[in-house]
């Protein structure tokens, strides 16, 4: 029954997407070239919302396993501009370990902290298996020997080693409008940045913190994991209380934007925000988009306008 659930949600899901994508497709090629998504840890896929988008984005996908790789070609074959790449990504170019966790999708470019893996049951996914050896480069290097001129959006999710990404990818996020980094509040790879420093390095290049989602708490044992505590959110004057299960945060799913994207009075450029506006509908920011259309209700052609409701 409940697979039966599941499987029904996302027809549900599908639906939904192809139903805005034949909105938002309009207005991504008006944007006049394919918006370019680079998804670093892609194990897992991309994101619908993109695909959605058809043939007006490139998504590039990099994942250190050639075997995950060449499993997602065959899941996306016949889909446009779509690509795989069998590379790690650091902050500089060249050998090093790789340590292999008992779940892949928890193996990092650091070592898990047995301090963690051994006492929380809920990451004993990352406990250490084994060390390889594997191959890392640079974003800036990798795009510049393939062609890439801009890269409008950016996903992390690489067990710790973000930051690094992000250091090699100096020139690249010059372009960059938005990102999803998976950040982490208490380390559980020896030696990792944190979501402190990931944020300093983003802000110093004219980016802030929209929304921090999916946050991750684990227990050592079941009687703390059944403790209840109060949470309170804000939303403007509203305010939102609920009930959590108890548990020491460690990470979650950190969203930036170009901090002009928040600005209370917008630019003349209609087309970065048209295409603020495709990127911002693919993450589901709908409260931002709104904003960002406004400018291109004010500044657009009659044509374009009429695309935008």
């Amino acid at each position: 029954m409940l697979r039966l659930v599941q499987s029904v949600r996302r027809s549900v899901v599908r639906m939904n997407l192809r139903s805005k994508a034949r909105m938002f497709a309009p207005m991504a090629r008006a944007v006049g070239r394919n918006l370019v998504v680079v998804d670093v840890g892609c194990r897992w896929g991309f994101a619908e919302a993109w695909s959605a988008l058809g043939p007006h984005v490139t998504i590039i996908g990099f994942d250190p396993d050639g075997k995950e790789c060449e499993r997602l070609r065959k899941a996306y074959s016949g889909q446009m501009n779509v690509q795989f790449v069998p590379l790690a990504l650091g902050p500089s170019s060249g050998m090093v370990s790789l340590f292999q966790a008992a779940d892949p999708a928890c193996s990092s470019l650091y070592e898990p902290d047995a301090t963690w893996t051994e006492a929380l049951p809920g990451l004993a996914c990352a406990k250490l298996v084994g060390k390889s050896t594997v191959n890392v480069v640079t974003m800036d290097s990798w795009a510049a020997s393939a062609g890439i001129q801009e890269v409008d959006f950016i996903k992390l999710d690489t067990q710790g080693s973000e930051l690094g990404v992000l250091q090699g990818a100096k020139r690249v996020i010059t372009s960059v409008r938005a990102l999803e980094v998976e950040v982490e509040f208490n380390p559980i790879y020896r030696g990792q940045p944190l979501f402190g420093d990931v944020d300093a390095f983003l802000r110093k290049r004219g980016f802030v913190l929209w929304r921090l989602k999916n946050l991750a708490h684990y227990t050592r044992s079941t009687s703390e994991a059944n403790v209840r505590l109060e949470d309170r959110y804000f939303f403007d004057s509203k305010i939102v209380d609920m009930d959590t299960p108890g548990g020491q945060l460690f990470w979650g799913h950190a969203y930036y934007v170009r901090r002009e994207m928040t600005a209370p009075k917008l630019s003349d450029d209609w087309k970065g925000h048209l295409r603020d506006s495709c990127i911002l509908w693919a993450l589901g920011f709908d409260d931002l988009r709104q904003n960002l259309l406004n400018g291109v209700r004010e500044h657009a052609p009659p044509d374009i306008v009429r695309l935008v409701r």
